[in-house]
């Protein structure tokens, strides 16, 4: 399930810092029932160093111009915010819909309205399309040093990572492992350097790329996709996708 959220106003302009994502976590963090804000912060779910928060959220979606170091908006803008996590949702829709603006950045930005989108129906093979960039990352080392290197969607292991990914989440959230099979996340339509985006998060900039990627696996890796994001740093604003061309709801 998840959220769809109408910010600003068609007649009047918002304008927010161009790398928002952070703003646009913290506004979720504050927004939600504090032991829940603080139980996903400090511990989320999983074992180890592997945990998920099971949340992710969209760009902003909308026209906009950018300003130096800020973008405007001068017809509103909608946000998308999706989790398998029901208490999380009720939590964070019931403290919206007591607000009238919500802050991003220096600029409270009207809130319009809220609706409820359910799960769109499952299909073996669909197109999804990124709501927000997708970014897998490894840590290599070399003598004296060590980097971070980001995989592109034309990669091989990228559809493989993709999958263990959601592999991980699926057996977190569901309690038991669930092959994949032959699942995969491919390229569609993808410009590598058109959809590329470079995003600074809380100092580190973060590779990851937009547009359409085939997707074939089973029920529970497409329910989490699309309810906790695929790739990494979801609960930053990255990996958030929709069933290209809309489907049936259920």
């Amino acid at each position: 399930m998840r959220l769809k959220l109408y910010l600003g106003e068609r007649r009047t302009p918002f304008t927010v810092p161009l790398h928002y994502n952070y703003f646009l976590q913290s506004l979720i963090y504050h927004h939600l029932d504090a032991h829940l804000a603080e139980r996903l912060h400090n511990e989320g779910f999983g074992e180890g160093g592997k945990r998920f928060r099971f949340f992710v959220f969209s760009r902003l979606m909308g026209d906009f111009q950018r300003e130096g170091d800020h973008l405007r908006f001068p017809r509103g803008a909608i946000l998308y915010i999706a989790s398998p996590n029901s208490q999380f949702l009720e939590s964070l829709m019931l403290h919206l819909l007591t607000q009238g603006a919500l802050p991003i950045g220096e600029t409270r930005v009207p809130l319009h309205k809220v609706l409820v989108e359910p799960q769109p129906e499952y299909h073996p093979e669909v197109i999804f399309k990124a709501l927000s960039p997708i970014t897998l990352r490894e840590t290599l080392r070399q003598p004296g040093e060590k980097y971070t290197y980001y995989y592109s969607p034309i990669e091989p292991d990228f559809s493989e990572r993709i999958i263990a990914n959601l592999r991980e989440k699926v057996r977190i959230w569901f309690g038991r492992d669930i092959p994949p099979g032959d699942a995969y996340c491919v390229p569609y339509a993808v410009d590598l350097q058109k959809n590329f985006h470079m995003i600074n998060f809380k100092g580190t900039w973060v590779k990851g790329w937009s547009g359409l990627y085939r997707f074939h696996a089973p029920p529970e890796y497409f329910e989490m996709a699309l309810e906790a994001g695929i790739g990494e740093r979801n609960s930053g604003g990255f990996g958030c996708v929709e069933v290209y061309g809309g489907t049936t709801r259920r």
